[in-house]
């Protein structure tokens, strides 16, 4: 709506006591009625123009690869990440936030589109790409009037189409691609010029903060913007040095690492998960950063700032895993303006609602709802002042996989739903374990201390696989999965003791299966309608790509 520009055409003085007698009471009383009509739709309509910059800001951070519990804000305080968690204190810590898939490109797409990632076709792999007619969280923004634009790593790894034929297309990761009928990277603009002049072996050299800054400036007074932060770290290769970086800088040392109970704890593996943890703990402090920036240009208080991961830690039954170290994510969320600060909440929270919440605090929850977005918002639950379990209805959570680089006949394939006491995995195709190293690799066993200074996961359950200190995590690991799965969270947080053939667990068997096919049919899964036509198509497609070692 325009502003009304003739409202200056009356004279000022029709509004004093000034010829009064050449201007009767009841005609001046008729004209001030008559002026208040004008000028009333004026100011909505002024109003409505300045409607734009009392939109939220939006800041979403995104590290890679990272599993909730590698932050402290959920307990494991051996090695601390002070900015996560002081944003936790200032907003909302969600206990049990869940990437879509366990794998970057479709967990990226989710948290893009508002969808489960087998909602997405080609979009539920890694190295395909995503399909135009989804729409997109930026570009659904940008069209509203918001600035976007992202650093680091947006949507991939993959590619994005040039035209509508598979096979015109361009790599898509972390540059700034001219191509594609949506421009660029699904995750907005790129802003990846300004590059660290020292960064530590393995990061990107990519200044997050800084490009974040130059962002800014290209913004209009008063325009809201949404910026993706994509924080590479701390996605592997970890330097081997990192884990001595982590202790001269830091002050951590090896005895400080976060040692799930699924994996050996020896002194090297310990030493490779601070090397991780280094990552981690720079990932942090450039959150911190971006944080600061807010504050220095005084946009704080209406910026809603997002903190999680696409995805779990690429250990053993971490990352491409149906556990929860595999699609378990941090999450905290702070809005200054609107969010009581100090909460931490317990129900299922999944990236696809991140997606739908972002457009229903800007404004646009119907055209989440209009595209068909299966997320649901989270706006009322933040605004609330509850804690612990929140909704109800929030009870369970749904994830899965399709593909992540295995090559025929095995298949990752699974779906899995979880509840707050058990977790119920289904497989499909031919699952595998992982496969031991040539059998010259063995050791005896009383060559184990120097194993557990020298060799990593699979090189120590290769070398030492009946070792007492071993043999449970060869058998986990090497052992090819079962069709079905399920677990008791409670007993067994870790998830290695499968209870699925314990005909005592059969109705929570059931119960979590039916209400695992209901969901899939609801949000048309492939593995569900049986139309697998396109899943099909695109693995031949992806496999295709690794065979050639994705250099196109």
């Amino acid at each position: 709506m325009t502003p009304c520009k003739f409202a200056k055409w009356y004279p000022f003085h029709m509004f004093g006591s000034t010829r009064s007698t050449s201007f009767p009471r009841q005609r001046a009383l008729s004209v001030l009625l008559a002026l208040i009509g004008v000028f009333v739709p004026c100011a909505t309509a002024l109003a409505d123009q300045n409607e734009p910059s009392k939109r939220p800001n939006i800041l979403l951070v995104v590290t890679d690869d990272e599993s909730w519990l590698e932050r402290s804000a959920y307990g494991w305080t051996s090695i601390r990440t002070p900015h996560f968690d002081k944003l936790a204190s200032q907003g909302v810590l969600f206990t049990h936030a869940y990437a879509s898939a366990p794998s970057c490109a479709p967990a990226r797409a989710a948290l893009l589109t508002g969808r489960n990632f087998w909602e997405l076709e080609q979009g539920a792999f890694i190295q395909a790409w995503l399909p135009a007619k989804f729409p997109r969280v930026p570009e659904m923004l940008a069209s509203a009037g918001y600035h976007t634009g992202h650093t680091g790593k947006g949507w991939g790894p993959g590619v994005i189409l040039i035209d509508e034929d598979p096979e015109n297309y361009v790599k898509s990761h972390m540059s700034a691609e001219p191509h594609g009928e949506r421009g660029a990277n699904p995750a907005g603009p790129c802003y990846n010029d300004i590059r660290l002049e020292n960064p530590p072996p393995d990061f990107l050299p990519i200044d997050y903060v800084a490009n974040f800054d130059a962002f800014l400036d290209e913004r209009q007074p008063d325009q809201p913007f949404f910026f993706w932060a994509g924080i590479f770290e701390p996605h592997g290769p970890w330097d081997e040095g990192n884990h001595e970086r982590l202790e001269e800088e830091y002050g951590y040392t090896n005895d400080d690492a976060p040692m799930p109970g699924f994996i050996p704890d020896t002194k090297r593996i310990r030493e490779r998960r601070n090397d991780m943890m280094y990552e981690v703990v720079r990932a942090d402090e450039d959150l911190g950063r971006l944080i600061e920036i807010l504050d220095e240009r005084g946009l704080r208080d209406n910026t809603i700032i997002i903190a999680t991961s696409d995805q779990g830690t690429y250990i053993p039954r971490g990352k491409t895993s149906p556990y929860d170290w595999g699609v378990r994510s941090p999450l905290a969320i702070a809005w200054p303006d609107s969010v009581p600060g100090g909460r931490t909440i317990d129900d299922f929270v999944t990236h696809p609602d991140l997606a739908v919440t972002i457009l229903d605090a800007a404004g646009l929850g119907d055209q989440a709802r209009d595209a068909g977005m299966s997320g649901k918002s989270i706006k009322s639950m933040l605004i609330s002042d509850d804690s612990g379990r929140v909704e109800r209805s929030r009870d369970t959570v749904v994830t899965g996989l399709e593909w992540h680089g295995e090559l025929p006949p095995y298949s990752l394939a699974s779906r899995t739903i979880r509840d707050h006491r058990y977790a119920y995995v289904v497989r499909f195709g031919r699952p595998r374990g992982m496969s031991f190293l040539p059998s010259r690799a063995r050791k005896p066993d009383d060559a184990f201390a120097e194993s557990a200074e020298q060799l990593e996961v699979r090189e120590l359950i290769t070398a030492h696989p009946t070792h007492p200190n071993v043999r449970q995590f060869a058998e986990l690991y090497c052992t090819p999965p079962m069709v079905e799965e399920l677990y008791d969270l409670e007993a067994d947080p870790w998830q290695m003791n499968n209870i699925i053939a314990d005909p005592a667990n059969a109705d929570v068997r059931n119960r979590l299966a039916k209400q695992l096919h209901e969901y899939m049919l609801e949000t048309d899964d492939p593995r569900a309608t049986g139309d697998m036509e396109i899943f099909a198509g695109t693995r031949m497609f992806v496999i295709d790509r690794k065979r050639r070692n994705y250099q196109d």
